[in-house]
């Protein structure tokens, strides 16, 4: 077992993140803009007095987006966070393991579930490319 996820959509695909690395699901709310980042940064948001960078993950995983996010996922890896503009919060669930490889080096795998196949996001790897890119 992958163990413990929150399951959500980006686009028209469904992804999750394991629950240890996410802090809290809230409305997507009002971004200040970062002029001259890359098309994946949003921006940033103060939640409850922190700054945080708020990435479109629908960009960052190269899906097609249906319109603009509505939903924040506030993720955590090593001690770094981050908000993760998604579509909507599906579920919270315990997933089998990944049966296969995927493509994206951003991604642990991805596994059956009900009627689709769901990529499960590797966070650290997620955030160190992030960083790679100079994002924020």
């Amino acid at each position: 077992m992958t163990g413990v996820v929150v399951r959500l959509r980006v686009g028209r695909e469904e992804y999750a993140l394991p629950v240890e690395n996410v802090r809290e699901v809230a409305v997507l709310g009002e971004l200040a803009p970062l002029p001259g980042t890359p098309p994946a940064v949003l921006g940033v948001r103060n939640l409850r007095g922190q700054i945080l960078p708020v990435f479109d993950l629908a960009a960052v995983l190269g899906v097609v987006g249906d319109g603009a996010p509505q939903r924040l996922v506030v993720a955590e890896s090593d001690g770094r966070q981050a908000g993760l503009a998604i579509d909507e919060v599906s579920d919270v669930d315990v997933l089998p393991d990944p049966t296969g490889e995927t493509e994206s080096p951003l991604l642990r795998g991805a596994t059956l579930a009900g009627d689709g196949l769901v990529g499960i996001v590797d966070v650290p790897a997620l955030f160190g490319a992030l960083e790679r890119e100079g994002v924020p």
